[in-house]
């Protein structure tokens, strides 16, 4: 099937005529039309962006390998700051109550 014949189909499921079709695909596109669909876009693009991005970080968050790497990287900040504040600020381990 040709090009042509397309067009002749679509000529006759469309209740405008040819000429007028072609002028309406050729219009130019005002600069508050181009706004618009910009808007649109961006709209549609970030909620499934942040769709995506929220369902690959919950997968990869219940990952036993994450949850270790999580773990471990924790407990390393907890043992600098424990290490810091008993060298530097003992002071503040001997205020804590028991």
């Amino acid at each position: 099937m040709t090009i042509a014949y397309y067009l002749l189909l679509m000529e006759n499921m469309l209740l405008i005529s040819p000429d007028s079709l072609k002028q309406l695909i050729t219009e130019e596109l005002s600069k508050s039309d181009k706004e618009d669909i910009e808007k649109m876009i961006s709209k549609s693009i970030k909620s499934e962006l942040k769709d995506i991005l929220q369902d690959e970080i919950e997968k990869t968050l219940k990952t036993k390998d994450s949850k270790t790497e999580i773990g471990e990287i924790a407990k390393s900040v907890i043992k600098k700051l424990y290490k810091d504040l008993s060298y530097h600020h003992p002071y503040v381990i001997d205020r804590i109550k028991v």
